[in-house]
């Protein structure tokens, strides 16, 4: 059973498991006890637990619904089976209450997990059925679990400081993480955060800034949507498991080249054994030959390619909204001004150029800069009804009734339902409606009669 490496907190293991859909046991032997989880397709489908009063029995007596008397029956009937079919089995709970204290004590047992020191982790690779026999009937929602236990769990310190030690991280969100998370009980402040999330590589530090949440919070997130499946690690090193590593292949035998055998010498019979006069002996030459080119040279570190202007732009608004969501107008309008500068003429701007006419409409010293930041995004989307609509009210406001009158017409022309002050209509705005005409009608009537009588 190969060790995991401790450094690594559970939830991040969790997230890696998640990721890598890994199937098998992970053994955490902690300071009260020792848990099991068991793992298949990346998802948890059961735990165990030897720590005093995470069992089952000694759960339902703390809910009321054994005592010791009933439990110590429940043991010693019914041998082979567990206590969670015995309870049923006797009346004593349905299979939905059952199933409901058995995910209230498996969420108890992972909150422990996670907030108990961890001794030694072992995982043991290998399908359920080795790990985990087959007469277990309860199905575990990972995503319900998950999500309940890290919002409970008392980590948030413990996660700011694995995020800071891992600074290459790098999270890519899902395309529809809203959408795929929207079965989860989301605050309107973690819904807003998730339609922030790209599927560009953004680190913690940047989600925590992009959001707007507190560090710790920001924290818990990413361990969260990363333990679900709804961010996946793309840069960094990810918690991996041990794997065994593959036998060494059998050694290959050399050739035996065999070797003729070195011809007999040739006696040369020298008829001077004098030695040659010194001019003719050379002296040895030292020959300065260059050091031998190494064979893995240096990697040359590569600068990660700048964002395209388009792609600033759309940080920008990004930050834009983040700062709306805090009434900072001004920091708002300053990081769209930026955007527009960057990629102000593609129709990928035209929402750029309506938040900043929206912002600039709260202003009324802002008018004529609001109606050219509209006039500009109905440029950009002719068929858009918003602009216009806007136009007319800001118009409408002001006093200016035959150019609110223009603006309205074109944004119902655009799109019929689109909202309009009270006594415009489609066929002639700078009249009253019918309704309105009547009410003057009648009160003319009744003008007259008063007159008259």
């Amino acid at each position: 059973m190969p060790e995991v490496r401790i450094r690594h907190f559970l939830p991040a293991l969790m997230g890696s498991l998640h990721q890598q859909r890994a199937e098998g046991e992970l053994v955490l032997e902690q300071n009260d006890g020792t848990r099991r989880l068991y793992w298949a397709d990346g998802d948890l489908k059961y735990l165990r637990s030897d720590a005093v009063g995470e069992q089952f029995g000694n759960f339902l007596i703390r809910r009321g619904v054994l005592d010791m008397a009933s439990l110590k029956e429940l043991l010693s009937d019914g041998e082979g089976s567990r206590v969670g079919d015995r309870v049923v089995q006797w009346g004593l709970m349905t299979v939905e209450e059952r199933d409901e204290r058995l995910h209230e004590l498996l969420g108890s047992v992972l909150l422990h997990a996670m907030e108990h020191q961890i001794l030694k982790m072992t995982w043991i690779p290998g399908g359920l059925d080795e790990n985990l026999s087959g007469d277990l009937q309860f199905r575990l929602d990972h995503r319900w679990l998950v999500w309940d236990t890290f919002q409970s769990a008392k980590i948030d310190r413990e996660l700011v400081e694995m995020f800071r030690s891992e600074p290459d991280w790098r999270w890519r969100a899902l395309p529809n993480l809203l959408e795929a998370l929207s079965s989860l009980p989301l605050t309107p402040t973690l819904a807003y955060a998730l339609s922030l999330l790209g599927t560009e590589p953004l680190g913690c530090d940047t989600i925590a800034s992009l959001t707007g949440l507190p560090q710790e919070q920001a924290a818990k997130l990413v361990a969260t949507l990363w333990a679900l499946g709804g961010l996946d690690l793309v840069r960094g090193e990810l918690p991996l498991l041990p794997k065994e590593e593959p036998p060494p292949p059998p050694p290959v035998p050399e050739p035996v080249i065999e070797l003729e055998p070195d011809p007999e010498p040739i006696l040369v019979i020298q008829d001077d054994l004098v030695p040659p006069p010194a001019h003719f002996l050379s002296d040895p030459l030292e020959l300065d030959l260059p050091e031998p080119t190494p064979v893995m040279l240096p990697p040359i570190p590569v600068e990660e390619a700048e964002p395209s202007p388009s792609e600033r732009a759309r940080r920008l608004l990004v930050k834009a909204k983040s700062y709306m969501m805090q009434d900072r107008t001004s920091e708002a309008i300053r990081s769209l001004e930026q955007a527009i500068k960057l990629d102000g003429d593609s129709p990928a701007a035209f929402e750029s150029w309506m938040l900043l006419g929206r912002l600039r409409l709260s202003n009324p010293a802002w008018s004529t800069r609001a109606i050219e930041a509209l006039q500009v995004a109905s440029r950009l989307n002719p068929r858009a009804a918003e602009p216009w609509a806007l136009m007319g009210e800001l118009y409408h406001r002001k006093g200016f009734r035959a150019n609110a009158q223009g603006c309205f017409r074109r944004a119902l022309e655009l799109d019929p339902s689109v909202a309009v002050p009270a006594g415009w209509s489609a066929e002639d705005p700078a009249l009253p409606t019918k309704e309105a005409q009547a009410s003057l009608m009648g009160k003319l009537r009744g003008m007259f009669g008063r007159e008259k009588g």
